[in-house]
Formats: C-alpha cells, sequence, structure tokens
C-alpha cells in the first residue's frame, strides 16, 4: 500500500531521521505564537475585559459600572502629582488589537487615571499614548475650559505607556524633473538609436 506524501513527511519528523525538518516546524511554531502575543497587558487582564461596556456607555453611566474591570487608553493631556496619588487625565482613543490607542482624531471624551504612588509628570508627559486596565471608580467633576466636565475615573492595575510613533517628512526631490529632456514628441536626436 503506498503512503500519501503526508504520511511519509509525519513519519520522518516522528522517527527522527529529518533533524532539519524538525528544526523548521519548531520555529515556524514559535514564530506564529510569539506573532500573536502582542499585547502589554497580562492574559487575566484581557480576558477580564474582553466583554467590556463602550467608553460612550461608561461615560454616561460611571457609577452603574462601579468596581467592573475595564481598558481604556488615549493620549495625555495632563498628568499631576497628588500626595499618594497620580492623576492622568487622558483624551478617549479606541484601541487596536494589541491594545494600542489608534491614531485617529475621533474621541468619545475624556477620563481620569488614578494610579497609588508617584509617576514621573516628565515621562508620563502630554501628548503620550497611554493604556490602562482598572477598576471603574465613578466620576468626578471638574472644570473644563468654561464648562464643568464629568469624567470617568478609573484605577490602576495595569498600566503602560507607549513608544511615540516615528513621524516621516516628506521631502521632494531636489532635482528638476523635465519630462521633455529628451526633446518634443517626433524630435529624434542623431544618438537616438543608440541611447
Amino acid at each position: 500500500m503506498a503512503t500519501t506524501s503526508i504520511e511519509t513527511l509525519i513519519s520522518a519528523v516522528l522517527s527522527g531521521r529529518s533533524n532539519l525538518l524538525r528544526l523548521t516546524l519548531l520555529w515556524a511554531t514559535i514564530l506564529s505564537i510569539a506573532g500573536c502575543a502582542t499585547s502589554p497587558f497580562s492574559k487575566s487582564i484581557r480576558a477580564t475585559t474582553e466583554k467590556q461596556p463602550s467608553f460612550s456607555e461608561i461615560s454616561a453611566r460611571p457609577d452603574a459600572y462601579k468596581g467592573r474591570t475595564v481598558m481604556l487608553g488615549g493620549v495625555i493631556v495632563q498628568t499631576s502629582n497628588l500626595p499618594n496619588v497620580t492623576e492622568i487625565e487622558v483624551l478617549q482613543k479606541s484601541l487596536d488589537s494589541s491594545d494600542r490607542p489608534e491614531d485617529v482624531d475621533v474621541s468619545a471624551g475624556r477620563f481620569l487615571i488614578r494610579c497609588q504612588g508617584f509617576l514621573d509628570s516628565a515621562v508620563y508627559a502630554k501628548g503620550r499614548e497611554v493604556t490602562v486596565a482598572g477598576e471603574v471608580k465613578g466620576k468626578e467633576t471638574k472644570p473644563l475650559d468654561q464648562i464643568n466636565y464629568a469624567y470617568p475615573v478609573i484605577g490602576c492595575n495595569e498600566i503602560h505607556l507607549w513608544a511615540t510613533r516615528p513621524t516621516y517628512t516628506y521631502y521632494p526631490s531636489p532635482y528638476y524633473y523635465d519630462p521633455w529632456w529628451r526633446g518634443w514628441p517626433g524630435y529624434y536626436p542623431y544618438w537616438y538609436p543608440y541611447w
């Protein structure tokens, strides 16, 4: 009875006759597993926050979700160091698949992060991207320009400050491009067939 090529491949790997094939399969498995682990947050936090309410629901009724663990992210607006607590005001942005705030100009509002201890305001500076996982603590009303704004307050179980995104600058070519550098249509110079 003839065996198929897949059965031959499997028997070669299992019998140890093909060390190179075994090593290749091991590397492929390691790389595929490493490619899936892109979030900086623990598995338990990700599992807890998988079915969380949207930020709009949390900001509309923060007291209804009090004590629930959520994961939110955005861009830091301001960091204040209070006695025993660091308070970070964040402009909310939706999160991508790696739990990083998306680089978009859409936001559903602002929220406050309250972390026990000291976080340096020079590191957690304005404009940096941050993602936090923590319990909803309720809401706090503070002045924002000419209005009083109700901020949802989020505790700080796990926090991740993202590296700054690289900026790409387009520089036009310093060389002038002349579309007629070989002459106008129908013009053929004396060296025409040899260029």
